[in-house]
Protein backbone atom coordinates (compact mmCIF):
# COMPACT_ATOMS: atom_id res chain seq x y z
CA UNK A 1 0.00 0.00 0.00
CA UNK A 2 1.41 3.40 -0.99
CA UNK A 3 2.08 5.69 1.92
CA UNK A 4 0.80 9.26 1.73
CA UNK A 5 3.14 11.64 3.58
CA UNK A 6 2.41 15.13 4.75
CA UNK A 7 5.55 17.22 4.99
CA UNK A 8 4.42 18.97 8.16
CA UNK A 9 3.62 15.63 9.79
CA UNK A 10 7.02 14.26 8.90
CA UNK A 11 8.74 17.24 10.45
CA UNK A 12 6.70 16.94 13.63
CA UNK A 13 7.60 13.28 13.79
CA UNK A 14 11.26 14.08 13.39
CA UNK A 15 11.09 16.61 16.22
CA UNK A 16 9.37 14.14 18.56
CA UNK A 17 11.88 11.44 17.75
CA UNK A 18 14.72 13.82 18.48
CA UNK A 19 13.29 14.72 21.89
CA UNK A 20 12.78 11.06 22.75
CA UNK A 21 16.33 10.17 21.84
CA UNK A 22 17.58 13.02 23.98
CA UNK A 23 15.60 11.72 26.95
CA UNK A 24 17.01 8.22 26.53
CA UNK A 25 20.51 9.60 26.43
CA UNK A 26 20.00 11.21 29.83
CA UNK A 27 18.72 8.09 31.60
CA UNK A 28 21.18 5.94 33.60
CA UNK A 29 21.27 2.21 32.84
CA UNK A 30 19.03 0.20 35.26
CA UNK A 31 20.76 -1.85 37.97
CA UNK A 32 24.14 -0.15 37.66
CA UNK A 33 25.79 1.60 40.56
CA UNK A 34 26.31 5.31 40.19
CA UNK A 35 30.00 6.04 40.47
CA UNK A 36 30.87 9.69 40.97
CA UNK A 37 33.11 11.02 38.23
CA UNK A 38 36.78 11.31 38.98
CA UNK A 39 37.91 14.90 39.29
CA UNK A 40 41.17 15.44 37.38
CA UNK A 41 43.98 17.05 39.34
CA UNK A 42 44.37 20.77 38.92
CA UNK A 43 47.04 21.65 36.38
CA UNK A 44 50.24 23.18 37.58
CA UNK A 45 50.24 26.95 37.52
CA UNK A 46 51.58 28.28 34.22
CA UNK A 47 54.10 31.04 33.86
CA UNK A 48 52.65 34.55 33.98
CA UNK A 49 51.92 36.14 30.60
CA UNK A 50 54.64 38.47 29.43
CA UNK A 51 53.37 41.29 27.25
CA UNK A 52 55.20 41.84 23.97
CA UNK A 53 56.54 45.17 22.87
CA UNK A 54 54.12 47.37 20.96
CA UNK A 55 54.54 48.51 17.39
CA UNK A 56 55.66 52.13 17.61
CA UNK A 57 55.05 52.75 13.91
CA UNK A 58 55.05 51.29 10.40
CA UNK A 59 57.07 52.93 7.60
CA UNK A 60 57.18 52.27 3.85
CA UNK A 61 60.26 52.80 1.70
CA UNK A 62 60.60 52.39 -2.07
CA UNK A 63 56.92 52.49 -3.04
CA UNK A 64 57.07 55.06 -5.81
CA UNK A 65 53.94 54.02 -7.71
CA UNK A 66 52.02 51.94 -5.17
CA UNK A 67 49.89 54.02 -2.81
CA UNK A 68 50.37 53.63 0.93
CA UNK A 69 46.63 53.10 1.35
CA UNK A 70 46.82 49.94 -0.74
CA UNK A 71 49.83 48.65 1.21
CA UNK A 72 48.15 49.30 4.56
CA UNK A 73 45.10 47.34 3.41
CA UNK A 74 47.34 44.26 3.08
CA UNK A 75 48.95 44.53 6.53
CA UNK A 76 47.97 43.25 9.94
CA UNK A 77 51.00 44.84 11.55
CA UNK A 78 49.65 48.15 12.87
CA UNK A 79 50.76 50.87 15.24
CA UNK A 80 49.96 50.25 18.93
CA UNK A 81 49.45 46.54 18.35
CA UNK A 82 51.73 43.90 19.84
CA UNK A 83 54.75 43.23 17.70
CA UNK A 84 54.77 39.68 16.32
CA UNK A 85 57.51 38.55 13.88
CA UNK A 86 55.22 35.84 12.45
CA UNK A 87 52.55 38.42 11.64
CA UNK A 88 55.18 40.55 9.90
CA UNK A 89 56.30 37.60 7.75
CA UNK A 90 52.69 36.86 6.88
CA UNK A 91 52.34 40.48 5.77
CA UNK A 92 55.39 40.08 3.54
CA UNK A 93 53.91 36.99 1.89
CA UNK A 94 50.59 38.76 1.39
CA UNK A 95 52.28 41.73 -0.27
CA UNK A 96 54.30 39.42 -2.53
CA UNK A 97 51.13 37.76 -3.83
CA UNK A 98 49.79 41.10 -5.09
CA UNK A 99 52.28 40.93 -7.97
CA UNK A 100 53.25 44.58 -7.56
CA UNK A 101 56.61 44.05 -5.94
CA UNK A 102 59.74 42.27 -7.07
CA UNK A 103 61.04 42.09 -3.50
CA UNK A 104 59.82 43.01 0.00
CA UNK A 105 62.26 43.39 2.92
CA UNK A 106 61.53 44.32 6.54
CA UNK A 107 63.66 46.05 9.16
CA UNK A 108 62.95 46.62 12.84
CA UNK A 109 64.31 49.24 15.22
CA UNK A 110 63.80 49.40 18.96
CA UNK A 111 62.67 52.75 20.32
CA UNK A 112 61.47 53.89 23.76
CA UNK A 113 57.90 53.74 22.41
CA UNK A 114 58.26 50.21 21.00
CA UNK A 115 59.34 48.54 17.76
CA UNK A 116 59.51 50.59 14.58
CA UNK A 117 58.81 48.34 11.55
CA UNK A 118 59.99 49.37 8.10
CA UNK A 119 58.83 47.69 4.87
CA UNK A 120 61.30 48.25 2.01
CA UNK A 121 59.93 47.61 -1.48
CA UNK A 122 61.54 46.91 -4.81
CA UNK A 123 58.63 47.59 -7.13
CA UNK A 124 57.96 45.92 -10.41
CA UNK A 125 57.78 48.24 -13.37
CA UNK A 126 54.21 49.30 -14.03
CA UNK A 127 52.64 49.62 -17.47
CA UNK A 128 52.58 53.24 -18.57
CA UNK A 129 51.74 52.90 -22.26
CA UNK A 130 50.34 50.23 -24.60
CA UNK A 131 50.76 50.53 -28.36
CA UNK A 132 49.78 48.40 -31.35
CA UNK A 133 51.67 48.54 -34.64
CA UNK A 134 50.54 47.05 -37.94
CA UNK A 135 46.82 46.65 -37.15
CA UNK A 136 44.87 47.85 -40.18
CA UNK A 137 41.62 45.91 -39.93
CA UNK A 138 41.06 45.99 -36.14
CA UNK A 139 41.39 49.28 -34.27
CA UNK A 140 43.35 49.96 -31.07
CA UNK A 141 40.22 50.29 -28.92
CA UNK A 142 39.05 46.79 -29.82
CA UNK A 143 42.47 45.26 -29.23
CA UNK A 144 42.73 47.00 -25.84
CA UNK A 145 39.63 45.12 -24.72
CA UNK A 146 41.17 41.80 -25.74
CA UNK A 147 44.71 41.83 -24.34
CA UNK A 148 43.73 42.05 -20.65
CA UNK A 149 46.33 44.74 -19.91
CA UNK A 150 45.63 48.04 -18.15
CA UNK A 151 47.70 51.14 -17.57
CA UNK A 152 49.14 50.90 -14.05
CA UNK A 153 49.28 47.09 -13.97
CA UNK A 154 52.54 45.40 -13.03
CA UNK A 155 54.75 44.89 -16.04
CA UNK A 156 55.60 41.19 -15.97
CA UNK A 157 56.77 38.96 -18.84
CA UNK A 158 53.88 36.60 -18.19
CA UNK A 159 51.22 39.35 -18.44
CA UNK A 160 52.70 40.70 -21.66
CA UNK A 161 52.93 37.23 -23.22
CA UNK A 162 49.31 36.54 -22.26
CA UNK A 163 48.30 39.80 -23.91
CA UNK A 164 50.15 38.82 -27.09
CA UNK A 165 48.48 35.41 -27.14
CA UNK A 166 45.00 36.87 -26.64
CA UNK A 167 45.44 39.37 -29.47
CA UNK A 168 46.64 36.64 -31.83
CA UNK A 169 43.76 34.37 -30.81
CA UNK A 170 41.28 37.19 -31.40
CA UNK A 171 42.63 37.77 -34.91
CA UNK A 172 42.33 34.07 -35.69
CA UNK A 173 38.67 34.10 -34.59
CA UNK A 174 37.99 36.97 -37.00
CA UNK A 175 39.25 35.18 -40.07
CA UNK A 176 42.93 36.19 -39.97
CA UNK A 177 44.22 32.66 -39.57
CA UNK A 178 47.85 33.54 -40.37
CA UNK A 179 48.14 36.56 -38.09
CA UNK A 180 51.32 36.72 -36.04
CA UNK A 181 51.80 39.03 -33.05
CA UNK A 182 55.26 39.82 -31.68
CA UNK A 183 56.39 41.77 -28.61
CA UNK A 184 58.59 44.70 -29.56
CA UNK A 185 58.75 46.19 -26.05
CA UNK A 186 57.33 45.04 -22.77
CA UNK A 187 58.99 41.98 -21.32
CA UNK A 188 62.23 43.91 -20.62
CA UNK A 189 61.01 47.48 -21.06
CA UNK A 190 62.86 50.03 -18.86
CA UNK A 191 60.23 52.74 -19.26
CA UNK A 192 56.96 50.79 -18.84
CA UNK A 193 56.03 50.69 -22.53
CA UNK A 194 54.33 47.67 -24.07
CA UNK A 195 54.42 47.54 -27.87
CA UNK A 196 52.87 44.77 -29.97
CA UNK A 197 53.81 44.37 -33.63
CA UNK A 198 51.01 42.74 -35.64
CA UNK A 199 51.34 41.03 -39.01
CA UNK A 200 47.69 40.57 -39.89
CA UNK A 201 48.08 38.57 -43.07
CA UNK A 202 45.25 37.79 -45.45
CA UNK A 203 41.62 37.80 -44.32
CA UNK A 204 40.30 34.27 -44.94
CA UNK A 205 36.64 33.64 -45.74
CA UNK A 206 34.63 30.45 -46.24
CA UNK A 207 33.57 30.00 -49.85
CA UNK A 208 31.64 26.75 -49.38
CA UNK A 209 31.03 23.86 -46.97
CA UNK A 210 30.80 20.25 -48.13
CA UNK A 211 30.19 16.87 -46.51
CA UNK A 212 31.57 13.52 -47.62
CA UNK A 213 30.44 10.10 -46.34
CA UNK A 214 27.06 11.11 -44.90
CA UNK A 215 24.17 8.76 -45.66
CA UNK A 216 21.72 9.25 -42.79
CA UNK A 217 21.40 13.03 -43.17
CA UNK A 218 21.58 15.42 -46.12
CA UNK A 219 24.15 18.17 -46.48
CA UNK A 220 21.51 20.78 -45.74
CA UNK A 221 20.54 19.02 -42.51
CA UNK A 222 24.14 18.80 -41.37
CA UNK A 223 24.71 22.48 -42.13
CA UNK A 224 22.14 23.30 -39.44
CA UNK A 225 24.42 21.61 -36.87
CA UNK A 226 27.53 23.73 -37.53
CA UNK A 227 28.47 27.41 -37.22
CA UNK A 228 31.21 27.58 -39.87
CA UNK A 229 29.33 28.85 -42.93
CA UNK A 230 29.85 31.16 -45.90
CA UNK A 231 28.93 34.79 -45.41
CA UNK A 232 25.97 36.55 -46.99
CA UNK A 233 25.44 39.60 -49.20
CA UNK A 234 28.30 38.71 -51.55
CA UNK A 235 30.32 37.45 -48.57
CA UNK A 236 30.57 40.94 -47.08
CA UNK A 237 29.27 39.87 -43.68
CA UNK A 238 30.50 37.00 -41.54
CA UNK A 239 31.90 33.86 -43.11
CA UNK A 240 35.40 34.39 -41.69
CA UNK A 241 37.54 31.31 -41.12
CA UNK A 242 37.82 30.44 -37.44
CA UNK A 243 39.81 27.27 -36.91
CA UNK A 244 38.72 26.94 -33.30
CA UNK A 245 35.10 27.10 -34.41
CA UNK A 246 35.74 24.46 -37.07
CA UNK A 247 37.07 22.12 -34.36
CA UNK A 248 33.94 22.84 -32.29
CA UNK A 249 31.82 22.03 -35.36
CA UNK A 250 33.46 18.61 -35.50
CA UNK A 251 32.35 18.04 -31.91
CA UNK A 252 28.82 19.21 -32.75
CA UNK A 253 28.58 16.83 -35.71
CA UNK A 254 29.93 13.98 -33.60
CA UNK A 255 27.32 14.65 -30.92
CA UNK A 256 24.60 14.78 -33.60
CA UNK A 257 25.56 11.39 -34.98
CA UNK A 258 25.83 9.79 -31.55
CA UNK A 259 22.39 11.10 -30.63
CA UNK A 260 21.08 9.08 -33.60
CA UNK A 261 22.85 5.89 -32.48
CA UNK A 262 26.12 6.20 -34.42
CA UNK A 263 28.33 5.81 -31.38
CA UNK A 264 31.43 4.96 -33.41
CA UNK A 265 31.11 7.87 -35.85
CA UNK A 266 34.32 9.74 -36.64
CA UNK A 267 34.46 13.22 -38.17
CA UNK A 268 37.44 14.87 -39.86
CA UNK A 269 37.92 18.04 -41.93
CA UNK A 270 39.85 19.19 -44.97
CA UNK A 271 40.84 22.82 -45.63
CA UNK A 272 41.42 23.79 -49.27
CA UNK A 273 42.35 27.43 -49.90
CA UNK A 274 42.25 29.23 -53.23
CA UNK A 275 45.47 30.37 -54.91
CA UNK A 276 45.06 33.82 -53.36
CA UNK A 277 44.71 32.26 -49.92
CA UNK A 278 41.55 34.26 -49.30
CA UNK A 279 38.79 31.69 -49.95
CA UNK A 280 38.37 28.35 -48.18
CA UNK A 281 36.49 25.25 -49.23
CA UNK A 282 35.69 23.43 -45.99
CA UNK A 283 34.98 19.70 -46.28
CA UNK A 284 33.83 17.54 -43.37
CA UNK A 285 34.77 13.88 -43.92
CA UNK A 286 32.38 11.52 -42.10
CA UNK A 287 32.80 7.87 -41.19
CA UNK A 288 29.38 7.02 -39.76
CA UNK A 289 30.06 3.47 -38.60
CA UNK A 290 27.24 1.12 -37.50
CA UNK A 291 23.97 2.45 -36.15
CA UNK A 292 23.02 0.90 -32.81
CA UNK A 293 19.68 -0.84 -32.35
CA UNK A 294 17.81 -1.08 -29.03
CA UNK A 295 17.47 -4.79 -28.25
CA UNK A 296 15.39 -4.51 -25.07
CA UNK A 297 13.71 -1.71 -23.14
CA UNK A 298 13.04 -2.35 -19.45
CA UNK A 299 12.12 -0.46 -16.29
CA UNK A 300 13.78 -1.24 -12.93
CA UNK A 301 12.71 -0.19 -9.46
CA UNK A 302 9.04 0.50 -10.26
CA UNK A 303 6.49 -0.66 -7.68
CA UNK A 304 3.43 1.55 -8.09
CA UNK A 305 2.94 1.06 -11.82
CA UNK A 306 3.27 -2.23 -13.75
CA UNK A 307 6.22 -2.41 -16.12
CA UNK A 308 4.09 -2.94 -19.20
CA UNK A 309 1.95 0.08 -18.36
CA UNK A 310 5.05 2.24 -18.34
CA UNK A 311 6.50 0.67 -21.50
CA UNK A 312 3.26 1.37 -23.38
CA UNK A 313 3.80 5.10 -22.79
CA UNK A 314 7.27 5.11 -24.34
CA UNK A 315 8.19 6.28 -27.80
CA UNK A 316 11.40 4.26 -28.12
CA UNK A 317 10.62 0.55 -28.53
CA UNK A 318 12.63 -2.63 -28.72
CA UNK A 319 14.01 -3.06 -32.23
CA UNK A 320 14.17 0.70 -32.94
CA UNK A 321 17.36 2.54 -33.73
CA UNK A 322 18.69 4.35 -30.68
CA UNK A 323 17.62 8.00 -30.53
CA UNK A 324 18.76 10.30 -27.74
CA UNK A 325 15.83 12.69 -28.19
CA UNK A 326 13.30 9.88 -27.86
CA UNK A 327 15.08 8.45 -24.83
CA UNK A 328 14.99 11.82 -23.05
CA UNK A 329 11.32 12.31 -23.91
CA UNK A 330 10.51 8.87 -22.54
CA UNK A 331 12.34 9.66 -19.31
CA UNK A 332 10.32 12.87 -18.99
CA UNK A 333 7.12 10.93 -19.66
CA UNK A 334 7.95 8.60 -16.76
CA UNK A 335 8.60 11.63 -14.53
CA UNK A 336 5.19 13.05 -15.48
CA UNK A 337 3.47 9.74 -14.77
CA UNK A 338 4.95 9.58 -11.29
CA UNK A 339 4.77 13.32 -10.72
CA UNK A 340 1.08 13.29 -11.60
CA UNK A 341 0.49 10.94 -8.68
CA UNK A 342 2.36 13.00 -6.08
CA UNK A 343 5.81 11.43 -6.56
CA UNK A 344 7.33 14.85 -7.27
CA UNK A 345 10.80 13.75 -6.16
CA UNK A 346 10.82 10.56 -8.23
CA UNK A 347 14.27 9.99 -9.74
CA UNK A 348 14.22 8.57 -13.28
CA UNK A 349 17.55 7.82 -14.97
CA UNK A 350 17.99 6.32 -18.45
CA UNK A 351 20.87 3.84 -18.67
CA UNK A 352 21.95 2.63 -22.16
CA UNK A 353 23.95 -0.57 -21.74
CA UNK A 354 26.18 -1.68 -24.59
CA UNK A 355 26.34 -5.38 -25.39
CA UNK A 356 29.09 -7.64 -26.63
CA UNK A 357 27.22 -7.92 -29.93
CA UNK A 358 28.28 -4.96 -32.10
CA UNK A 359 25.55 -2.47 -32.94
CA UNK A 360 23.17 -3.45 -30.10
CA UNK A 361 22.34 -2.10 -26.66
CA UNK A 362 19.79 -2.54 -23.89
CA UNK A 363 17.98 0.48 -22.48
CA UNK A 364 17.12 0.43 -18.77
CA UNK A 365 15.14 3.14 -16.98
CA UNK A 366 16.08 3.11 -13.29
CA UNK A 367 13.25 4.38 -11.09
CA UNK A 368 13.41 5.61 -7.50
CA UNK A 369 9.79 6.38 -6.81
CA UNK A 370 9.99 8.13 -3.45
CA UNK A 371 6.89 8.98 -1.45
CA UNK A 372 3.66 10.76 -2.29
CA UNK A 373 3.77 14.37 -1.14
CA UNK A 374 1.12 16.93 -0.32
CA UNK A 375 1.49 20.70 -0.19
CA UNK A 376 2.03 21.82 3.39
CA UNK A 377 1.53 25.47 2.50
CA UNK A 378 2.15 27.83 -0.38
CA UNK A 379 4.46 30.79 0.25
CA UNK A 380 4.26 33.89 -1.90
CA UNK A 381 7.15 36.36 -1.87
CA UNK A 382 6.88 39.60 -3.82
CA UNK A 383 9.87 41.93 -3.87
CA UNK A 384 10.69 45.26 -5.45
CA UNK A 385 10.98 48.92 -4.61
CA UNK A 386 7.24 49.35 -4.20
CA UNK A 387 5.58 45.92 -4.25
CA UNK A 388 1.83 46.23 -4.50
CA UNK A 389 0.72 43.01 -6.17
CA UNK A 390 -1.39 41.13 -3.64
CA UNK A 391 -0.76 37.51 -2.79
CA UNK A 392 -4.30 36.68 -3.84
CA UNK A 393 -3.45 37.69 -7.42
CA UNK A 394 -0.74 35.01 -7.49
CA UNK A 395 -2.76 32.37 -5.63
CA UNK A 396 -5.68 32.74 -8.06
CA UNK A 397 -3.37 31.64 -10.86
CA UNK A 398 -2.24 28.50 -9.04
CA UNK A 399 -3.96 25.16 -9.23
CA UNK A 400 -2.47 23.87 -5.97
CA UNK A 401 -3.77 24.44 -2.45
CA UNK A 402 -2.51 23.34 0.96
CA UNK A 403 -3.40 19.70 1.49
CA UNK A 404 -3.48 18.85 -2.23
CA UNK A 405 -1.39 16.00 -3.59
CA UNK A 406 1.25 17.70 -5.68
CA UNK A 407 1.10 17.20 -9.44
CA UNK A 408 4.08 18.28 -11.53
CA UNK A 409 1.88 18.88 -14.56
CA UNK A 410 -0.38 21.22 -12.60
CA UNK A 411 2.66 23.03 -11.24
CA UNK A 412 3.90 23.66 -14.78
CA UNK A 413 0.45 24.87 -15.82
CA UNK A 414 0.45 27.29 -12.87
CA UNK A 415 3.84 28.59 -13.94
CA UNK A 416 2.60 29.18 -17.48
CA UNK A 417 -0.36 31.20 -16.16
CA UNK A 418 1.96 33.39 -14.06
CA UNK A 419 4.16 34.10 -17.08
CA UNK A 420 1.17 34.85 -19.30
CA UNK A 421 -0.31 37.27 -16.76
CA UNK A 422 2.32 39.94 -17.66
CA UNK A 423 2.29 41.02 -14.05
CA UNK A 424 5.92 40.11 -13.48
CA UNK A 425 9.26 40.41 -15.20
CA UNK A 426 9.53 37.63 -17.77
CA UNK A 427 12.93 37.51 -19.44
CA UNK A 428 14.12 33.95 -20.18
CA UNK A 429 17.47 35.26 -21.47
CA UNK A 430 18.46 36.50 -18.00
CA UNK A 431 16.51 33.89 -16.02
CA UNK A 432 14.21 36.56 -14.57
CA UNK A 433 10.93 34.71 -14.95
CA UNK A 434 8.16 33.71 -12.55
CA UNK A 435 8.73 30.13 -11.49
CA UNK A 436 6.95 27.55 -9.41
CA UNK A 437 9.64 26.00 -7.22
CA UNK A 438 9.07 22.93 -5.07
CA UNK A 439 11.59 22.75 -2.27
CA UNK A 440 12.99 19.37 -1.20
CA UNK A 441 11.51 18.40 2.18
CA UNK A 442 14.86 18.45 3.94
CA UNK A 443 15.27 22.16 3.21
CA UNK A 444 12.11 23.65 4.70
CA UNK A 445 8.64 22.79 5.90
CA UNK A 446 6.92 24.64 3.07
CA UNK A 447 6.68 22.57 -0.07
CA UNK A 448 5.23 25.17 -2.43
CA UNK A 449 7.28 28.20 -3.44
CA UNK A 450 6.01 30.29 -6.30
CA UNK A 451 7.82 32.56 -8.79
CA UNK A 452 11.55 32.73 -8.51
CA UNK A 453 13.42 35.54 -10.23
CA UNK A 454 14.28 39.18 -9.92
CA UNK A 455 14.73 42.15 -12.15
CA UNK A 456 14.08 45.86 -12.42
CA UNK A 457 10.56 47.04 -12.90
CA UNK A 458 9.89 48.30 -16.42
CA UNK A 459 6.95 49.95 -18.09
CA UNK A 460 6.35 46.84 -20.18
CA UNK A 461 4.64 44.98 -17.35
CA UNK A 462 1.62 45.71 -15.21
CA UNK A 463 2.41 45.09 -11.57
CA UNK A 464 5.66 44.41 -9.76
CA UNK A 465 8.71 42.39 -10.74
CA UNK A 466 9.16 39.48 -8.32
CA UNK A 467 12.49 38.76 -6.68
CA UNK A 468 13.99 36.10 -4.47
CA UNK A 469 11.70 33.08 -4.11
CA UNK A 470 7.92 32.98 -4.07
Amino acid sequence: MQRDHSLGALLRWGLSAGLLAGSFAGWPAAGLAQTPPTVPPAPASSLPYQARALVAGVRFVGNETTKEQFIQSQLKTRKDREFDPEVVQADVRRLATTGRFHKVDTYTQETPEGILVTFAFTERMSIREIKYLGNRNINDKTLAKQDGLEIGDSLTPYAVEEGRRKIEEYYHSKGFGKTQVAILEGDQSPDGRVVFVINEGQLERIASVKFVGNTIATDERLKTQIKSKPGFLWYLFKGQVDRKQIDEDIERLTAYYRALGFFNARIGRELQFSESGQWLTLTFVIDEGPRYVVRNVTVAGNEKFPTQTLLDQMELKSGDYFNLGKMNRDANSLRDIYGGQGHIFADIQADPRFLEEPGQLDLVYNVKEGGVWRASRVNVHIEGEHPHTREKVVLNRLSVRPGDILDTRELRASERRLKASQLFQNDPMTGETPQVVVRPPELQDAVGNVADGEGPRTGMYRGQSPGGSY
